[in-house]
């Protein structure tokens, strides 16, 4: 009884001083930088990053697998108008299967030749016989007559085939169906997984659309509907404006030139994944295919587009469904009301639109700390474990635990030294308010009754 009164008052005093500590008005509540938790190292204002200008139609030309490539007229990176000459096939071997098949046509047609002729000779013997033969040769011209008309059929079927044979070989060199730019040419006609692909992709002119790229660090920077400006890389003063219609984060691409990043970026050599997103251009007036550009977040005009976008484990709502957060204000916690923008399920994050900046310091919502004019501190707080004072016994789970130690006041001489756990031996005495409580004829001899 009296060590289970001493723990229940331990642990009473252990939470009262725990409570104590978490909300006493001198505690410092910690703040981080906002920058630091949306990952804005290289997407901050005026930063800008690589981009190119692609299509946003693209045509896949496949190649027959029966047929032989013989010349391949274009390259990657060429220009090409409807109607170019992009590859041919080898016509030595077109050449030959047409006129192998144009000799079986021939013989055919002799084949029918000579059934009509046979069965001629056969109705003039027919008139000259007896009417006791005439049946036999009937039967014949009957037979020769079913031989004509599957010789008919083949005829047919074989100058179907010369016919397609014919048109191939006019066909023999292929031409682009639109006018473009060779994006692709692939020379095994398969993809990765040995599955028929396009021989030569070509991106078509005229419906331009612009790529760019976003980093691990940067992901939740740029959104769909986010407004990005466009400025050429060889005259700052030609830009272009556009909305992101697509985030591509199914789809990760390994770095390259046009991934990397410019002006305060610090991920230009990383070789981690990279996520392409694409802009759709509000015009498209002086744009090549292929051209190079910068891309940076648009943030003048209406004022509706996200500075940046933050986790909604941040912001606390009031009843009118207006938000706010816990910021950081000359060192003290103040309720700063924010505008939010458009929230992302997939990323749970809201854009904020106005009230905070990268450059503020935010405390995560804890109401056991966050109040009012509590002071903030930027170091971050190491996790507090309680230590027992001197002569406050431990909680009774933690007493019997084997290996554990125990308070050796008030035990009787030996017991000390004695492993928990472990039953007395022979010949040592336990304190009578110590010893178990037994009755009747449970008792162990010498023990207590």
């Amino acid at each position: 009884m009296k060590l289970r009164t001493w723990l229940c008052l331990a642990l009473c005093l252990c939470l009262t001083a725990s409570l104590a500590g978490c909300g006493g008005d001198d505690t410092a509540v910690f703040v981080q930088s906002v920058s630091t938790l949306v990952g804005m190292g290289s997407i901050a204002p005026g930063d800008r990053f690589a981009g190119m200008v692609v299509s946003e139609n693209v045509t896949e030309i496949k190649k027959d697998s029966e047929k032989t490539i013989k010349e391949v007229l274009v390259k990657e990176g060429d220009d090409v108008e409807e109607g170019q000459e992009l590859f041919s096939y080898d016509t030595d071997q077109l050449q030959l299967t047409l006129d192998k098949q144009r000799l079986e046509l021939e013989q055919l047609n002799a084949t029918i030749e000579n059934y009509n002729q046979q069965i001629k000779e056969l109705e003039k013997e027919r008139d000259r016989v007896g009417a006791s033969e005439k049946l036999q040769y009937t039967v014949q011209i009957q037979t020769t007559q079913v031989d004509l008309k599957e010789a008919e059929l083949n005829v047919k079927s074989k100058e179907t085939e010369v016919k397609q044979s014919e048109t191939i070989l006019e066909n023999a060199t292929v031409v682009s169906p639109v006018k473009g730019r060779v994006q692709s040419i692939n020379e095994s006609g398969t993809d990765n997984y040995g599955n028929p692909a396009a021989y030569i992709t070509i991106q078509q002119a005229g419906s331009y659309r612009i790529k760019g790229t976003l980093g691990e660090l940067q992901r939740g920077g740029i959104m769909e509907g986010t407004r990005i400006k466009i400025t050429s890389r060889t005259d700052d003063t030609v830009t272009w404006t556009g909305t992101v219609t697509l985030v591509d984060y199914e789809n990760p691409v390994q770095g390259s030139d046009m991934d990397r990043y410019y002006g305060m970026s610090t991920d230009e050599m990383s070789s981690s994944s990279k996520y392409p997103f694409y802009v759709e251009l509000d015009s498209t007036d002086g744009l090549i295919l292929g051209q190079h550009v910068y891309l940076e977040v648009l943030t003048e005009g209406e004022g509706e587009q996200p500075d940046f976008s933050l986790s909604s484990a941040f912001f606390c709502f009031e009843e009118d469904g207006s938000a706010y957060v816990w910021a950081e204000k000359k060192g003290k916690l103040e309720k700063r009301s924010v505008t939010l923008g458009a929230y992302d399920e997939m990323l749970d994050t809201y854009g904020v639109l106005d009230g905070l900046t990268a450059e503020d310091y935010i405390a995560f919502p804890d109401e056991q700390v966050c109040r009012v004019g509590a002071p903030t501190t930027h170091e971050m707080p190491e996790e507090e474990v309680p230590v027992m004072d001197e002569g406050v016994e431990m909680p009774m789970e933690d007493a019997f635990a084997e290996g554990a130690e125990v308070p050796v006041e008030g035990m009787a001489d030996g017991a000390a030294d004695m492993p928990l756990g472990a039953m007395p031996e022979d010949g040592m005495e336990m304190p009578a308010e110590d010893a178990p409580a037994q009755t009747g004829e449970a008792a162990t001899e010498g023990g207590v009754e």
